[in-house]
């Protein structure tokens, strides 16, 4: 019989979503978000030329920011994750990663006044980094910040000097859980890409196999465990920071901003609850259709933006930047591994 039409399907499915929002609630009831949040519409901004005097945020060029680091106008913030800082950054830039904020903020207050200019960076072009952390300096009180669009990569492709290693001046030094979740920056990028091409594989071989009716197979049902094991690893980072995912989730520009927050604190908890079952080769049917559904829902939402030409990033292990076409090329894998585990043996469905 089909797996669609058989009722445990169903109910296994609402039992498992239902169990996961139950968790993502209570778990954000302790140590979350707002759940509904109102959010203003993002600012649209142009690049200017130079470095404009009045109030507000300015994205600027290559001349525009290495104006200002000659000049010794202000300092220089590093939005990127701390570990990426280490690797190499613009020469006395300090350290201030978007998605740490509650570490970096406090000592930003300390020793920077708010009516210095402040120029702000991260990856390049297709990183949003910089722009949430000129926003988040915004609601601190700051009124003149730089946006150096082109970033890090464009300073390397200029030819300018870097500094690597170094010490994080902002940080609170303080033990901090959330950056040794954040896998996406802490595994080089080697290993991703590596990973993305081998999940493509994967499920390319899966699907074939369960087309030749050789659903019972061995790699078959590796492929689903592998599946369950990366959203359990992908989870985890999201639930340990909701309000930086809350910013990922936005930056996407396709849900209300009242529904952001939402989708923010429940979606790593259906990742976590259903990968776990996959992994564990329970329930495998159900918990294959859940995993589906969000990939879907994230080839759509990058495919979107990618015809938009609208900058982002995933959010999917953490706060380091993934090109577009690899993330469609890692979540094809992992759609097709999935796809061939909707079809389950009799134990594991």
């Amino acid at each position: 019989m089909v797996v669609f039409l058989k009722k445990d399907f169903f109910i296994k499915l609402f039992t498992i979503s239902a169990a996961a929002i139950l968790a993502a609630v209570l778990f954000n009831t302790f140590n979350g978000i707002p759940l509904i949040e109102r959010r203003e519409k993002k600012e649209v901004l142009n690049i200017v030329a130079g470095l404009p005097e009045e109030e507000g945020i300015h994205l600027v060029g290559f001349e525009a920011a290495l104006r200002f680091y000659e000049s010794g106008k202000g300092p220089l913030l590093d939005a990127r994750p701390a570990l990426e800082y280490e690797k190499g950054h613009i020469p006395g830039a300090q350290s201030c990663p978007v998605y740490d904020l509650d570490s970096y903020l406090p000592q930003v207050l300390k020793k920077i006044p708010l009516d210095s200019p402040i120029l702000v960076y991260c990856n390049g072009a297709d990183c949003e980094d910089s722009r949430f952390l000129a926003e988040s300096l915004r609601e601190a009180g700051y009124r003149r910040l730089y946006v150096y669009l082109g970033g890090y990569s464009e300073w390397l492709m200029e030819g300018m000097k870097v500094e690597k290693g170094g010490e994080n001046q902002l940080s609170s030094k303080r033990f901090d859980i959330k950056r040794l979740l954040d896998l996406s920056v802490i595994l080089p990028g080697w290993f991703w890409l590596s990973a993305d091409l081998i999940f493509l594989g994967l499920g390319i071989l899966a699907v074939l196999l369960v087309t030749g009716k050789r659903r019972h197979s061995l790699l078959v049902d590796w492929a689903a465990r592998i599946v369950g094991l990366v959203f359990v690893a992908a989870s985890l980072s999201k639930i340990a920071s909701p309000a930086e995912f809350s910013r990922i989730v936005d930056n996407y520009r396709i849900l209300p901003g009242i529904m952001v927050n939402l989708a923010a604190v429940v979606m790593p908890w259906l990742e976590l609850f259903a990968g776990a079952l996959l992994l564990l080769g329970r329930s495998r049917a159900s918990s294959s259709a859940i995993l589906l559904f969000l990939i879907m829902c994230f080839i759509l939402a990058v495919g979107f933006n990618m015809a938009r030409g609208l900058e982002f990033d995933c959010g999917c292990f953490g706060g380091g930047h993934v090109p577009p076409w690899r993330i469609l090329l890692r979540d094809t894998g992992l759609f097709l591994c999935c796809l061939s585990a909707l079809f389950p043996d009799s134990k594991s469905s």
